[in-house]
Protein backbone atom coordinates (compact mmCIF):
# COMPACT_ATOMS: atom_id res chain seq x y z
CA UNK A 1 0.00 0.00 0.00
CA UNK A 2 1.49 3.55 -0.83
CA UNK A 3 0.48 5.33 2.29
CA UNK A 4 3.42 8.43 2.23
CA UNK A 5 1.21 10.69 4.59
CA UNK A 6 1.68 7.69 7.61
CA UNK A 7 -2.22 7.96 8.10
CA UNK A 8 -3.86 6.16 10.96
CA UNK A 9 -7.05 4.74 10.34
CA UNK A 10 -10.34 6.19 11.71
CA UNK A 11 -10.72 2.09 13.15
CA UNK A 12 -7.39 2.76 15.19
CA UNK A 13 -8.87 5.58 17.70
CA UNK A 14 -10.02 5.31 20.85
CA UNK A 15 -13.73 6.47 20.03
CA UNK A 16 -14.01 3.90 17.61
CA UNK A 17 -12.79 1.24 20.49
CA UNK A 18 -15.69 2.62 22.16
CA UNK A 19 -18.28 2.75 19.98
CA UNK A 20 -17.52 -0.98 19.12
CA UNK A 21 -17.73 -1.71 22.75
CA UNK A 22 -20.99 -0.12 22.59
CA UNK A 23 -22.37 -2.39 20.19
CA UNK A 24 -21.35 -5.76 21.61
CA UNK A 25 -17.32 -6.14 20.73
CA UNK A 26 -14.97 -6.11 22.90
CA UNK A 27 -11.59 -4.33 22.15
CA UNK A 28 -8.24 -6.12 23.55
CA UNK A 29 -5.21 -4.26 22.46
CA UNK A 30 -7.08 -3.05 19.14
CA UNK A 31 -8.37 -5.85 18.34
CA UNK A 32 -12.17 -6.36 17.77
CA UNK A 33 -13.43 -9.77 19.72
CA UNK A 34 -17.29 -10.91 19.69
CA UNK A 35 -18.06 -13.47 21.97
CA UNK A 36 -19.91 -16.55 20.64
CA UNK A 37 -20.25 -18.66 24.01
CA UNK A 38 -17.15 -20.20 25.20
CA UNK A 39 -15.07 -18.84 22.01
CA UNK A 40 -15.10 -15.95 19.61
CA UNK A 41 -14.40 -14.13 16.31
CA UNK A 42 -12.12 -11.56 16.15
CA UNK A 43 -11.47 -8.85 13.48
CA UNK A 44 -8.36 -6.43 13.23
CA UNK A 45 -8.41 -3.86 10.66
CA UNK A 46 -5.92 -1.58 9.24
CA UNK A 47 -3.24 -2.15 11.20
CA UNK A 48 1.09 -1.68 11.10
CA UNK A 49 2.67 -5.25 10.95
CA UNK A 50 3.96 -7.08 12.06
CA UNK A 51 2.16 -7.57 15.69
CA UNK A 52 2.04 -9.68 18.10
CA UNK A 53 -1.75 -10.86 17.96
CA UNK A 54 -1.19 -14.85 19.07
CA UNK A 55 -1.30 -14.56 22.88
CA UNK A 56 -4.54 -11.83 22.51
CA UNK A 57 -6.06 -14.23 20.18
CA UNK A 58 -5.42 -17.39 22.32
CA UNK A 59 -6.84 -15.85 25.93
CA UNK A 60 -9.81 -15.32 23.80
CA UNK A 61 -10.17 -18.59 22.27
CA UNK A 62 -10.99 -16.98 18.85
CA UNK A 63 -11.59 -19.29 16.31
CA UNK A 64 -11.51 -16.99 13.07
CA UNK A 65 -9.72 -13.92 12.83
CA UNK A 66 -10.02 -11.75 9.66
CA UNK A 67 -7.29 -9.12 9.23
CA UNK A 68 -7.64 -6.25 7.27
CA UNK A 69 -3.88 -4.36 7.54
CA UNK A 70 -1.68 -1.77 5.64
CA UNK A 71 0.99 -4.45 4.32
CA UNK A 72 0.23 -8.23 3.26
CA UNK A 73 1.10 -10.69 6.03
CA UNK A 74 2.86 -13.77 5.98
CA UNK A 75 1.15 -17.25 7.39
CA UNK A 76 -2.79 -15.60 6.76
CA UNK A 77 -5.34 -16.90 3.90
CA UNK A 78 -6.42 -14.50 1.51
CA UNK A 79 -10.02 -14.36 1.42
CA UNK A 80 -12.55 -12.87 -1.33
CA UNK A 81 -14.90 -11.35 2.03
CA UNK A 82 -13.34 -8.05 2.83
CA UNK A 83 -15.00 -5.74 5.51
CA UNK A 84 -13.57 -3.00 4.58
CA UNK A 85 -12.97 -1.00 1.09
CA UNK A 86 -10.31 -2.60 -0.55
CA UNK A 87 -9.10 0.96 -2.24
CA UNK A 88 -10.04 4.43 -1.29
CA UNK A 89 -9.72 8.14 -2.27
CA UNK A 90 -7.82 10.81 -0.52
CA UNK A 91 -8.18 14.31 -1.14
CA UNK A 92 -5.62 17.05 -0.10
CA UNK A 93 -7.60 19.56 2.17
CA UNK A 94 -4.36 21.55 2.66
CA UNK A 95 -4.95 23.26 -0.23
CA UNK A 96 -7.21 26.66 -0.59
CA UNK A 97 -10.79 26.22 -1.26
CA UNK A 98 -10.12 28.22 -5.08
CA UNK A 99 -7.55 25.34 -5.98
CA UNK A 100 -9.35 22.28 -4.39
CA UNK A 101 -12.17 23.80 -6.19
CA UNK A 102 -10.43 23.62 -9.40
CA UNK A 103 -9.00 20.46 -8.83
CA UNK A 104 -12.58 18.96 -8.93
CA UNK A 105 -13.50 17.23 -12.74
CA UNK A 106 -15.62 19.58 -14.69
CA UNK A 107 -18.99 17.33 -13.67
CA UNK A 108 -18.43 18.22 -10.43
CA UNK A 109 -18.03 21.71 -10.66
CA UNK A 110 -20.89 22.33 -12.83
CA UNK A 111 -23.12 20.68 -10.26
CA UNK A 112 -21.63 23.00 -8.02
CA UNK A 113 -22.54 26.41 -9.94
CA UNK A 114 -26.03 24.75 -10.45
CA UNK A 115 -26.62 24.91 -6.32
CA UNK A 116 -25.17 28.08 -5.79
CA UNK A 117 -29.23 28.92 -4.82
CA UNK A 118 -29.10 26.21 -2.53
CA UNK A 119 -27.09 26.97 -0.36
CA UNK A 120 -29.28 28.73 2.60
CA UNK A 121 -30.78 25.20 3.26
CA UNK A 122 -27.43 23.80 4.41
CA UNK A 123 -27.25 23.14 8.24
CA UNK A 124 -24.98 21.57 10.23
CA UNK A 125 -24.86 18.83 12.77
CA UNK A 126 -28.96 18.46 12.23
CA UNK A 127 -27.92 14.32 12.92
CA UNK A 128 -32.08 13.40 13.53
CA UNK A 129 -32.31 15.09 10.04
CA UNK A 130 -29.52 13.12 8.17
CA UNK A 131 -30.67 9.39 9.62
CA UNK A 132 -34.31 10.46 7.86
CA UNK A 133 -32.69 11.24 4.98
CA UNK A 134 -30.36 8.52 4.58
CA UNK A 135 -32.89 5.67 6.04
CA UNK A 136 -35.18 7.06 2.76
CA UNK A 137 -31.84 6.57 0.74
CA UNK A 138 -31.75 3.05 1.59
CA UNK A 139 -35.06 2.15 0.91
CA UNK A 140 -34.57 3.93 -2.20
CA UNK A 141 -31.85 2.00 -3.17
CA UNK A 142 -33.07 -1.27 -1.14
CA UNK A 143 -30.01 -1.21 0.82
CA UNK A 144 -29.31 -2.24 4.38
CA UNK A 145 -28.17 0.38 6.98
CA UNK A 146 -27.49 0.66 10.51
CA UNK A 147 -30.28 0.74 12.99
CA UNK A 148 -30.42 4.15 14.74
CA UNK A 149 -29.61 2.80 18.52
CA UNK A 150 -26.29 1.60 16.26
CA UNK A 151 -26.20 5.35 14.67
CA UNK A 152 -26.74 6.94 18.15
CA UNK A 153 -23.75 5.25 19.19
CA UNK A 154 -21.18 5.83 16.53
CA UNK A 155 -22.66 9.66 16.80
CA UNK A 156 -22.13 9.93 21.29
CA UNK A 157 -18.49 8.11 21.08
CA UNK A 158 -17.28 10.40 18.42
CA UNK A 159 -18.76 13.27 20.02
CA UNK A 160 -17.18 16.70 18.83
CA UNK A 161 -14.83 14.48 16.28
CA UNK A 162 -17.89 13.88 14.22
CA UNK A 163 -20.26 16.43 12.08
CA UNK A 164 -22.56 16.07 9.89
CA UNK A 165 -24.20 18.05 7.06
CA UNK A 166 -27.72 18.32 5.47
CA UNK A 167 -28.85 19.67 2.28
CA UNK A 168 -32.50 20.28 3.27
CA UNK A 169 -34.17 17.15 3.80
CA UNK A 170 -32.82 15.76 0.61
CA UNK A 171 -28.56 15.10 0.89
CA UNK A 172 -26.23 14.63 3.74
CA UNK A 173 -22.90 13.62 5.26
CA UNK A 174 -21.54 11.87 8.48
CA UNK A 175 -18.05 12.54 8.85
CA UNK A 176 -15.44 11.12 11.50
CA UNK A 177 -12.06 12.74 12.03
CA UNK A 178 -9.22 11.38 13.67
CA UNK A 179 -5.70 12.48 13.79
CA UNK A 180 -6.54 15.38 10.92
CA UNK A 181 -8.21 13.29 8.71
CA UNK A 182 -12.12 13.06 7.63
CA UNK A 183 -13.92 10.03 7.03
CA UNK A 184 -16.67 10.02 4.71
CA UNK A 185 -18.51 7.51 6.86
CA UNK A 186 -22.09 7.95 6.39
CA UNK A 187 -24.22 9.39 2.90
CA UNK A 188 -27.28 9.83 1.69
CA UNK A 189 -29.54 11.44 -0.46
CA UNK A 190 -33.81 10.61 -0.17
CA UNK A 191 -33.84 11.69 -3.99
CA UNK A 192 -32.32 11.34 -7.17
CA UNK A 193 -30.03 14.49 -7.51
CA UNK A 194 -27.05 16.00 -7.85
CA UNK A 195 -27.24 17.69 -4.11
CA UNK A 196 -25.04 15.34 -2.75
CA UNK A 197 -21.93 17.01 -4.49
CA UNK A 198 -23.16 19.89 -2.84
CA UNK A 199 -23.12 18.27 0.59
CA UNK A 200 -19.54 16.62 0.04
CA UNK A 201 -18.07 20.44 -0.71
CA UNK A 202 -19.94 21.60 2.19
CA UNK A 203 -18.61 19.44 4.77
CA UNK A 204 -14.99 19.22 2.80
CA UNK A 205 -15.22 22.68 3.83
CA UNK A 206 -16.25 22.00 7.48
CA UNK A 207 -13.41 19.61 7.56
CA UNK A 208 -10.86 22.09 6.65
CA UNK A 209 -11.97 24.93 9.46
CA UNK A 210 -11.53 22.45 12.29
CA UNK A 211 -8.22 21.59 10.84
CA UNK A 212 -8.25 18.54 9.27
CA UNK A 213 -5.36 18.45 5.99
CA UNK A 214 -6.95 14.92 4.80
CA UNK A 215 -10.09 13.87 3.55
CA UNK A 216 -10.36 10.07 2.70
CA UNK A 217 -13.86 8.88 1.02
CA UNK A 218 -13.69 5.20 2.33
CA UNK A 219 -13.92 2.99 -0.27
CA UNK A 220 -13.82 3.15 -3.87
CA UNK A 221 -14.28 -0.23 -7.03
CA UNK A 222 -11.79 -1.83 -6.62
CA UNK A 223 -11.04 -4.51 -10.04
CA UNK A 224 -9.18 -6.89 -7.61
CA UNK A 225 -12.90 -7.74 -5.91
CA UNK A 226 -15.16 -6.67 -8.38
CA UNK A 227 -18.26 -5.28 -6.82
CA UNK A 228 -20.57 -3.78 -10.28
CA UNK A 229 -22.62 -1.96 -7.08
CA UNK A 230 -19.60 0.59 -6.47
CA UNK A 231 -19.13 1.75 -9.44
CA UNK A 232 -22.32 4.88 -9.02
CA UNK A 233 -20.54 5.68 -6.28
CA UNK A 234 -17.00 5.38 -6.99
CA UNK A 235 -17.49 7.70 -10.28
CA UNK A 236 -19.06 10.00 -8.06
CA UNK A 237 -16.19 10.07 -5.55
CA UNK A 238 -13.75 10.53 -8.31
CA UNK A 239 -15.04 13.86 -9.58
CA UNK A 240 -13.29 15.40 -6.66
CA UNK A 241 -10.40 14.62 -7.76
CA UNK A 242 -8.08 13.22 -5.54
CA UNK A 243 -5.01 10.09 -4.96
CA UNK A 244 -6.20 6.47 -5.26
CA UNK A 245 -4.68 4.17 -2.59
CA UNK A 246 -4.71 0.34 -2.36
CA UNK A 247 -4.72 -1.89 0.98
CA UNK A 248 -3.65 -5.49 0.50
CA UNK A 249 -7.59 -7.14 0.98
CA UNK A 250 -8.24 -9.39 3.95
CA UNK A 251 -6.77 -12.26 5.35
CA UNK A 252 -8.81 -15.17 7.75
CA UNK A 253 -7.06 -17.57 9.83
CA UNK A 254 -9.01 -20.29 11.84
CA UNK A 255 -7.26 -21.98 14.93
CA UNK A 256 -8.21 -25.24 15.02
CA UNK A 257 -7.18 -25.62 18.68
CA UNK A 258 -10.16 -23.07 19.79
CA UNK A 259 -11.94 -24.75 17.41
CA UNK A 260 -11.65 -28.47 19.37
CA UNK A 261 -12.36 -26.58 22.64
CA UNK A 262 -15.58 -25.03 21.59
CA UNK A 263 -16.64 -28.91 19.83
CA UNK A 264 -15.71 -29.73 23.89
CA UNK A 265 -17.08 -27.54 25.94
Amino acid sequence: MENPENIEDVRRSKEYGKYMERIGWGVDEGIFVRRLGPVAIAKIQRIDLPMNWEKILQRNRVVMCKLEPLTKPTGWKQDNWPLLGTKTLRVDLKLSEEKLLKSFKKDCRYSLRKFQETRNKIQTNEFDKFYGIWRKSARRKNLWIPGEKEYRALIECFGKKCFCVVVGEEAGAVILTHKKTAYYYYAGSSTKSDLPYLAVWEAMKEAKRRGCTTWDFEGIYDARWPNKGWKGFSHFKKSFGGREVEFPGCFTRWSLINVIYALKS
